[in-house]
């Protein structure tokens, strides 16, 4: 056998699993895949409807039902929660939330207060979503660059940015961190460096 013959088959060797290649890919480097945007704007700042968003990180499920909240809780009534991918990676990373995070929460009814695991409160319908992001950019002038839609129906394809008194304000005074309510998700709080 050829030295160049040896040496193609000694390189390729390592790389072969139960009779397949392995392709060897190169580390995405961490600025790179920071540089990634879900959230994708109209020309008037509307936020597009994200896309894929049940594929994301889900961090954790609320639930504000009706019967707690004299029948008007602010956002009826239980509300899963997803970050987009990259902004997980980076939070794993930093303990911090990137320029350009997106957060999607969705809103799903109570469906039945009565299971076979016992009584409780257990998702129906789906209501809608929200959304958060932050831009230091797009969003220089609103609190903490962090910028709220709504979506005026579940099927809606954009939604609408909120005065910072709608949204932003609460989240002021009473997120944990960075306009965040992490003390409400311990998938969050288990990510972070250094806990």
């Amino acid at each position: 056998m050829s030295q160049l013959k040896k040496t193609l088959l000694g390189s390729i060797a390592p790389l072969m699993l139960s009779g397949m290649l392995i392709a060897q890919v190169a580390p995405v480097n961490a600025s790179e895949a920071d540089q990634k945007q879900y959230a994708r704007f109209t020309q008037d700042n509307e936020l597009l409807t994200p896309r894929n968003y049940r594929e994301w990180m889900f961090i954790g499920a609320q639930v504000t039902p009706k019967d707690m909240n004299d029948g008007k809780p602010a956002f009826p009534e239980f509300h899963n929660v997803y970050i987009d991918p990259v902004s997980w990676a980076h939070w794993k990373r930093t303990g911090e939330f990137r320029d350009g995070t997106i957060i999607v929460k969705e809103l799903t009814g109570v469906g039945a207060k009565q299971s076979a695991s016992g009584n409780g409160y257990f998702q129906g319908d789906f209501n809608g979503i929200a959304a958060t992001v932050k831009d230091s950019k797009r969003f220089a002038d609103r609190m903490e660059n962090w910028a709220y839609f709504t979506f005026d129906s579940y099927d809606a394809k954009k939604g609408n940015i909120q005065d910072d008194e709608a949204c932003a304000a609460c989240h002021k005074a009473n997120a944990e961190e960075d306009m965040v309510f992490s003390q409400h998700y311990p998938v969050l709080r288990a990510a972070k460096p250094g806990k």
